[in-house]
């Protein structure tokens, strides 16, 4: 196979061949000059791969095309939909689970590029997608937070069974189903559907106040700036997860949050070891609620 001449990278994209995201953004970089090179998780086996750890050089082969990844000039890394270094669900049979384990590998030993500005880097973004601690740093710098619980166990939760509830999962709660994938939003209960469910001793789950009338607002972080907007539904407020409203029939609207919130949005995402964090806020009760951020 006849290679071209060996490109050098100053942006490294780590991400699938669906993010239409990526795209957008490759194209922004190409029409500025700036040299980059995009990796899918999905297509990992058609790439040729050397990494020497004596000169920590990084040579990546793309359809003929080469490129050489340098500390030196390596200037940034832009990790998208990072939750790939979890084993969300296993693979059907050891191949592609030694398949999927070993590039999940690669890719967060490339950490190995200190000089870069990661976003996110892969330590801390491990760190910060637990939503627990998520929410602990953010009442600690002085968000607002719902009442907030987790348990398996409805005769230690002391609800009150004609009030409501939000309930979700710890984690992020994506499956595979045949050949697709599938995901758990962030449900509305009454008190009595926890109290009185056997079901809940088989795994642990966030409950949290339901916090309703609300706004919906997604506080996009970037360094020291910040992009807010609300999310509305045919003009109102949305009940329950907004991500259950089909994509036509929502609204993002851009807002101006208070100097105050944008700070603490600002300030939570310094103090998670992050570079960029999509917040998600709720305005209730004329006060600003943390519920968690996407790193």
């Amino acid at each position: 196979e006849r290679i071209k001449k060996v490109n050098e990278v100053e942006i490294l994209i780590i991400s699938n061949k669906f993010d239409f995201t990526t795209d957008y953004i490759t194209h922004e970089l190409h029409k500025l000059g700036i040299s980059y090179v995009r990796i899918n998780r999905d297509e990992f086996s058609s790439y040729g791969i050397k990494l020497s750890l004596s000169n920590e050089e990084l040579y990546i082969k793309i359809s003929g095309n080469k490129f050489i990844i340098t500390n030196e000039n390596l200037k940034s890394v832009y990790f998208r939909a990072p939750t790939f270094l979890r084993d969300l669900y296993a693979p059907s049979d050891p191949e592609n689970q030694l398949f999927k384990s070993q590039w999940a590998s690669f890719i967060r030993n490339l950490i190995i590029f200190e000089n870069a500005l990661w976003i996110n880097h892969p330590v801390n973004t491990y760190k910060a997608e637990n939503k627990l601690f998520q929410l602990k740093v953010a009442k600690e710098i002085g968000f607002k937070i719902p009442f907030t619980l987790v348990s398996n166990d409805g005769d230690l939760l002391g609800l009150d069974d004609k009030n409501k509830y939000v309930i979700k999962t710890l984690d992020a709660g994506l499956f595979k189903i045949g050949n697709k994938e599938a995901f758990i939003y962030t449900n509305i209960v009454k008190g009595s559907e926890l109290t009185n469910n056997s079901n809940l001793r088989l795994l642990p789950v966030v409950i949290q106040e339901y916090l309703y009338p609300k706004l919906d607002i997604r506080a996009t972080v970037v360094g020291n700036k910040v992009w807010a907007v609300k999310i509305l539904k045919q003009g109102k407020s949305i009940e329950g997860d907004w991500r259950r409203t089909k994509k036509e029939e929502l609204e993002f609207i851009s807002v101006d949050l208070p100097h105050d919130i944008n700070l603490l949005c600002v300030t939570l995402v310094k103090k998670l070891g992050l570079n960029f964090g999509a917040i998600d806020l709720a305005y209730y009760d004329s006060e600003y609620f943390f519920l968690e951020v996407n790193p």
